[in-house]
């Protein structure tokens, strides 16, 4: 009888299914992938939940996460698949990521850049394409929590804004009005970085009667009136005091001093103190 049960027991412990694999975790982890180009297998980092609590007037959120999140790349044929992809786009795929300039930008450009790049020459829709770029800008545009800030990053952002901005002048009739509206918002942010505040000025107000029509429209002209007034005093500085959330300004303007700060956000930092 025991020798039966020894069996037994063994038989059920045989059939029992394995163990499932273990959740990823709760923020984002590795998944495994395949390169649409080639059909390469990989492991990539995969965004999960995740807050967020405002942002910079480029549209860069803060959280506790790095935006933007990674985007996936194909280890051998440097692909980044920004997408998922249709067959005739796997195929354009497969010539683009084999010429010299594609090739020059693998060491040269930020992955979103490579990835804006990729799905101009694919004809994917303008609006689309350019929030590819605007993500570019964040890899190299340096904010109070980025460690990086080189003369090459510096470059860079500067090429990235102005083909943003000359993306955003040509936006199709056909655009989205919300993606037209928010792009152009944006896009006067880049020109006030730049320095260029009277095109800053003049592209806000030609989106005043977009934000009119908008869902939220008191909201979107009160920030369209914040913002024209940092370009209106020519602040230049990518997280203007004024233009960042509350809780940010606030560990931003106890932290600051002399050397990290600007005179103009300073002075800003005043009223942020002042307020309850």
């Amino acid at each position: 009888m025991m020798l039966a049960i020894l069996l037994w027991s063994a038989v059920t412990q045989q059939a029992q299914p394995q163990d499932p694999p273990p959740l990823p975790p709760i923020h984002g982890g590795p998944a495994p992938m395949t390169c649409p180009v080639g059909g390469e297998r990989f492991s990539a980092w995969r965004s999960g939940s995740y807050s967020t609590y405002g942002s910079r007037p480029d549209g860069k959120p803060f959280s506790y996460m790095t935006f933007p999140f990674p985007l996936p790349e194909c280890p051998s044929n440097k692909l980044v698949v920004f997408d998922d992809f249709k067959p005739d786009e796997v195929k354009a795929l497969a010539t683009l990521i084999e010429t010299p300039e594609y090739k020059r930008m693998v060491t040269a450009e930020t992955p979103y850049y490579r990835a804006y790049w990729l799905s101009t020459r694919l004809n994917r829709p303008a609006a689309g394409t350019l929030w590819l770029l605007l993500r570019a800008i964040w890899e190299v545009s340096p904010g109070s929590r980025d460690a990086s800030d080189t003369p090459a990053d510096r470059a860079r952002m500067d090429r990235y804004q102005q083909a943003f901005v000359a993306g955003v002048r040509r936006l199709p009739g056909s655009a989205d009005a919300q993606d037209r509206l928010w792009l152009m918002i944006r896009a006067a942010n880049a020109l006030r970085q730049m320095g260029r505040f009277g095109e800053a000025q003049r592209l806000l107000a030609d989106a005043r009667p977009l934000a009119a029509q908008d869902k939220k429209a008191a909201a979107v002209a009160a920030y369209i009136d914040q913002m024209a007034r940092a370009i209106a005093r020519k602040d230049a500085d990518v997280e203007p005091i004024d233009l960042i959330p509350q809780r940010e300004a606030k560990r931003r303007c106890e932290a600051g001093d002399a050397t990290t700060l600007s005179p103009v956000q300073q002075a800003l930092c005043r009223n942020v103190k002042n307020e309850p």
